[in-house]
């Protein structure tokens, strides 16, 4: 039974070692948006980096006595934010006011407003900031967010620049300390090295796994 159990858990790891993938997905990041009393910093977001997966939040930080902001993001780009499908905030305020066991007073109290762009949001979206002064609006600031596509290289094949093919010599890595050099072409001969000593192990265990069997029905008769 244990030497069953052994040779599946040899499969299992051959097959996960050969198909398992190597690149890691994108982590979302956040982007603080600061609202002051006279701009948003940073105003338009146009950073390579910010790409699809990635979050805005905007934090309304104007101390201005009775200052409330409201963020709208225009969704489907058309040029206004009136659309059902486009963001819009509630109206924040600096601070909010807790109660004893910190809860807020008012549930619709918030100083920021979250939006995240999903792996299909690349393009430029218009945002607009909205600026009150007691409840009267005394300012409207526009700014545009770029969100990039998340491009990911996977492990074999070739990124922008790199040479590929029959004409490309076999690319040298040369470590930092010690000048080793190692070969790609090296590197793939160990590794199908590693997967050939692997399959004759487990055929081997497999024959005595069946040898054992076998034994233990003779016996048996």
């Amino acid at each position: 039974m244990s030497r069953g159990v052994g040779s599946k858990a040899l499969i299992g790891f051959l097959i996960v070692l050969l198909l398992s993938p190597t690149a890691a997905g994108h982590e979302q990041e956040t982007l603080n948006v600061i609202i002051v009393e006279d701009e948003a910093r940073p105003g338009n977001v146009t950073d390579s980096a910010f790409v699809e997966g990635n979050s805005v939040v905007f934090r309304m930080r104007d101390n201005t006595e009775n200052a409330s902001m409201r963020i709208s993001i225009d969704n489907n780009q058309d040029g206004n934010f009136s659309s059902s499908s486009d963001n819009v905030s509630t109206w924040l305020t600096r601070t909010c006011e807790l109660d004893e066991n910190g809860s807020l007073v008012d549930e619709f109290c918030a100083v920021s407003y979250e939006r995240i762009f999903n792996a299909t949001s690349q393009g430029t979206y218009l945002y607009q900031v909205e600026r009150k002064i007691n409840q009267t609006l005394v300012e409207t600031w526009r700014y545009n967010i770029t969100v990039h596509p998340d491009v990911h290289t996977e492990p074999g094949q070739p990124s922008i620049g790199d040479c590929f093919g029959a004409d490309c010599g076999d690319e040298v890595l040369v470590g930092a300390d010690d000048g080793f050099e190692i070969g790609r072409e090296n590197i793939l001969i160990a590794v199908m090295i590693f997967a050939a000593f692997g399959t004759i192990m487990l055929a081997l265990s497999i024959r005595k796994e069946r040898h054992v069997v076998e034994s233990d029905l003779l016996e048996s008769e």
